[in-house]
């Protein structure tokens, strides 16, 4: 009886608890959204914007509804030294079949998938020095309101070694660990990394980001997993490399905006269920949502064996 009392009286807790959420205004207005990126490296794109409007949490999600919140006709400038850059307006319709396919595979695109007219604001002449250290501004002016944001990009700390080792536990046959080396300076660094396999797209992993604040000014010797595709599924393999694939390591130093931008990202994405806590994303674009950011790139390419 004491058993059954108490399963009662935990079921009466729980549906005590329970009260429907009504937000206070369901009709904000949308805000613009800004992806932006400054990137030194040997395989860089030209410098973009893609600029976009948010939606609403009640929002309908259709194809032309994402074609419909792309902005059109902002005037995009980014700032560097006493010089001033306008990227120019650019969909994928204007492109030539070729260039099409070039856009599709930098940006991680399936040709086949795309049905909207991707646009985005880019330098097409390439001529915004990319350059260490040195400051950046993004101006936007659009709908009469002016967005701003700063961000440099920060010297570079490389992968001193890469190695594979067996798989913890068992150790499995056909995988392998992924293990590297850095040496951290002692100042305030930021990692960021994506990886590929077999000559496919670079991606992030869900956990891409960290800093240095364990590490700082250390020689570190750390694991590194491979990048989990979106929806795929959980197994004991999950993060390991397949012996004898030939896979890409990008690694990159991020400044500190662009860090707390994905890592609250990447830890709000990871925060699923009823009982885990909001996480504000943390953009550093004046007035609007999204990232302007710096960063420093290197890409490494290995064979994995044991």
């Amino acid at each position: 009886m004491r058993k059954y009392f108490f399963l009662s009286l935990s079921l009466l807790f729980l549906f005590s608890c329970e009260e429907e959420f009504v937000p206070k205004d369901i009709n904000i207005p949308p805000q613009l959204v800004v992806e932006s990126y400054i990137e030194l490296s040997n395989n860089a794109l030209p410098v973009y914007a893609l600029l976009t409007n948010s939606l609403s949490f009640y929002d309908s999600f259709s194809i032309d509804q994402i074609q419909s919140n792309f902005v059109h006709g902002a005037d995009v400038q980014i700032k560097v030294n006493s010089d001033s850059f306008k990227l120019n307006e650019l969909c994928l319709s204007q492109l030539t079949p070729v260039l099409k396919e070039l856009v599709y595979k930098q940006l991680g695109l399936d040709a086949d998938s795309v049905k909207v007219d991707f646009c985005i604001y880019v330098d097409l002449l390439n001529q915004i020095p990319k350059l260490p250290n040195v400051p950046y501004k993004l101006d936007v002016k659009y709908d009469n309101e002016i967005y701003t944001a700063s961000t440099s990009i920060p010297d570079f700390v490389p992968l001193d070694s890469i190695w594979f080792e067996d798989t913890p536990g068992k150790p499995l046959d056909s995988f392998a660990q992924m293990f590297c080396s850095i040496a951290d300076p002692p100042t305030p660094n930021y990692y960021r990394y994506f990886t590929s396999k077999n000559r496919s797209q670079l991606i992030a992993n869900v956990s891409s980001v960290t800093n240095d604040v364990f590490f700082n000014g250390k020689e570190f010797k750390f694991t590194l997993a491979r990048s989990v595709d979106p929806g795929e599924t959980f197994s004991d393999t999950l993060g390991l490399w397949r012996v004898g694939d030939t896979i890409s390591v990008k690694w990159c130093l991020i400044d500190d905006s662009h860090y707390n931008f994905w890592n609250t990202l990447e830890v709000s994405r990871q925060r699923q269920g009823p009982f885990s806590s909001y996480v504000r994303i943390d953009g550093n674009v004046d007035k609007a949502l999204g990232i302007f950011g710096g960063q420093r790139c290197e890409t490494y390419t290995r064979i994995v064996k044991k």
